[in-house]
């Protein structure tokens, strides 16, 4: 399991580490560049044949770097230092450097422009970049020299190493558009959220962990976030001897005029995903269209309140203690996609929100209802209620805007969680779970969801792992893992573009084989 943590997380991690066990901070900087060393060392050995440059400034990333730069010179490798930003330096990091300097390694100074010219040659001949030089420390924005630097770094041959954090990302928020793009980001102790989220995703590129030989202080770290990847991801568990009934039962409501395929694409990807029944709930004048879906999924009319019609103009409302007997043996419910926004959705919703005792996956038409109708809100704090917006969808709910979201993504979504306490899953190209206490996160995935019906099947799937038997917040996050590699798979036989929502549906599990 890889837990994920902020730059304030971790720096508590490491005070913890020097006051509790008393390892003192020169010494989890040796832990940290040694390990870096020998990572490098063993995967690209290669690489380090030609001429490696460490870029660094004076703070404790800095002082990996040193390191590095140690045990690589001491292992025969052309290796050389460049100064390319001033500032404070602690005293284990000056311990470093002058070391390197008794060794001899060749220093260089360029922080500013008129020796770009200069360095610009050394980056083009070199064979391995290593970025030394902010790590969890940056903070605003890089200098004009640095971008124009990191920038032309992006031109060159190099092998392009990042330690802990590329330069210029923001170890919380993941910004960093000029930041330094790394081919290999090489985290001490464990990865920032700042890697896994925007610009920082792009700029970190492989993410690999290095030990520094420090406990896991993460329970009492103000709840770190975890990753799930291939290690750790879990799907719901089968029988051999297993029947339908332990599988449970699946209800899926929503469709309406123009939206039909929405909650079609939710009931195929539940039943696709294990569940031993599916039910998809809509209205009554669309079960013609409903009849040609496969015979597994049974197609339900939402009973209607005849005593609702007042007049020829107005609609039917669902007959809430018929539906409510008809849901009574669901094991799950996902209501939303393509349910429509009139007031028969909007009667449907308060039914389901208001009664339901299971499992509740609420997404598209069901989240905008909830975000434009104030006597929603008391009901996102059952237990059984799981939001699953998109951004657009989440700063409707929040009241914010896509650019205050970027800024700070886990910040904006635990404020909205504290406020409701609802349980989350915040989609985009990283996914994050958040319900108060569990902060869960998954990065896999790839261009090729970026397609309408996207999060109708997200959200069968999730319905299908809960009625399974899975906790649903576990369910959410390790259902979106699922999506993610079933569409990293198909990107292998076919270009991104080309996979669609029904092509994910079709290949469930297929890259388990």
């Amino acid at each position: 399991m890889s837990h994920v943590l902020s730059s304030a997380q971790m720096k508590a991690v490491d005070n913890r580490a020097i006051i509790e066990l008393g390892l003192p901070a020169r010494l989890l900087m040796e832990n940290a560049g040694k390990g870096c060393a020998d990572y490098l060392l063993q995967h690209y050995m290669t690489n380090l044949s030609g001429k490696v440059l460490i870029l660094h400034g004076d703070g404790n990333n800095s002082g990996d770097g040193f390191v590095v730069a140690r045990y690589l010179f001491l292992a025969g490798i052309n290796v050389a230092l460049v100064k390319v930003h001033s500032g404070a330096m602690s005293a284990e990091t000056q311990a470093n450097l002058d070391i390197c300097t008794k060794l001899g390694i060749p220093q260089f100074i360029a922080t500013e422009m008129q020796d770009s010219a200069w360095l610009k040659g050394h980056i083009m001949s070199s064979s391995v970049i290593i970025d030394a030089i902010f790590g969890l420390g940056f903070r605003g924005q890089l200098s004009s020299c640095l971008q124009e630097l990191f920038s032309f770094i992006q031109h060159s041959p190099a092998k392009k190493v990042a330690l802990d954090i590329p330069s210029g990302v923001s170890a919380d928020t993941g910004s960093g558009d000029d930041a330094f793009k790394a081919d290999v980001t090489l985290c001490i102790h464990a990865p920032k959220l700042g890697s896994l989220i925007h610009a920082g995703k792009f700029k970190s590129g492989l993410i690999h962990v290095i030990p520094i030989g420090i406990p896991d202080f993460y329970n009492e770290a103000e709840h770190a976030a975890t990753h799930i990847d291939k290690l750790c991801h879990q799907y719901p568990q089968r029988y051999y001897a297993a029947h339908k009934g332990l599988y449970g039962r699946v209800i899926v409501i929503g469709g309406s005029l123009g939206y039909l395929g929405s909650v079609n694409m939710a009931a195929k990807a539940a039943l696709r995903a294990g569940a031993g029944f599916v039910n998809l709930y809509s209205r009554v004048e669309f079960q013609e269209y409903y009849s040609t879906n496969p015979a597994e999924i049974m197609f339900i009319a939402i009973p209607q309140d005849e005593e609702t019609l007042y007049s020829d103009e107005d609609p039917l409302l669902p007959d809430e203690e018929t539906l409510l007997m008809l849901i009574s043996k669901a094991s799950c419910i996902v209501i939303g996609p393509g349910m429509g926004l009139d007031q028969f959705a909007h009667k449907l919703l308060e039914i389901v929100l208001k009664h339901s005792k299971i499992p509740t996956i609420v997404d598209a038409d069901a989240l905008h209802l909830i975000a434009t109708n104030a006597s929603f809100k008391k009901y996102l704090k059952k237990p059984n209620i799981l939001l699953t917006p998109h951004y657009g969808e989440f700063c409707a709910l929040a009241k914010t805007d896509v650019p205050t979201l970027m800024n700070d993504v886990l910040g904006s979504l635990a404020d909205f969680v504290q406020k409701t306490k609802a349980k989350v899953l915040l989609k985009s190209d990283t996914t994050i779970y958040h319900d108060g206490m569990h902060t869960y996160i998954n990065t896999s995935g790839n261009d090729g969801l970026a397609t309408g019906g996207s999060g109708d099947v997200l959200a069968g799937i999730i319905a299908s792992f809960t009625a399974q038997g899975m906790e649903l917040g576990k369910a959410a996050i390790n259902a979106s893992y699922l999506m993610g590699k079933t569409a990293e798979y198909l990107a292998t036989k076919r270009g991104t573009p080309s996979i669609t929502p029904s092509d994910i549906i079709d290949n469930l599990f297929v890259h388990e084989e």
